[in-house]
């Protein structure tokens, strides 16, 4: 039950994240301003959801996490913290590595 809830959490997490991605971008001001702050700081928290979820993951992390923030970082020219700190990148081998390791487990 609690791992179904994680999933709940966690695609609504994403879906709030294309939402605000998709309601900024719509009304973005010329220059950096508090649209883009308040999109970097809900990237940022989303990443830290799903690297907190390590090593099980979320299956709404699996899923989206990549093309939410490639998506996010094309539109926004590479401008936020998720484009170039590889926490992405952190994710999927952590969960690469987990994914090896529980099938490691039940072999033996």
């Amino acid at each position: 039950m609690v791992i179904g809830l994680m999933a709940v959490l966690g695609s609504s997490v994403l879906v709030g994240a294309v939402s605000l991605y998709n309601r900024s971008s719509s009304n973005a001001p010329t220059t950096i301003g508090v649209n883009q702050s308040e999109l970097n700081a809900r990237l940022n928290s989303i990443l830290d959801f799903c690297l907190n979820s390590l090593p099980n993951g979320l299956q709404a992390c699996d899923r989206q996490l990549k093309n939410v923030v490639t998506e996010v970082c094309a539109a926004n020219n590479g401008a936020l913290d998720a484009c170039h700190n590889g926490k992405v990148d952190q994710y999927y081998v952590a969960r690469a590595a987990g994914v090896t390791k529980s099938a490691t487990n039940k072999t033996h």
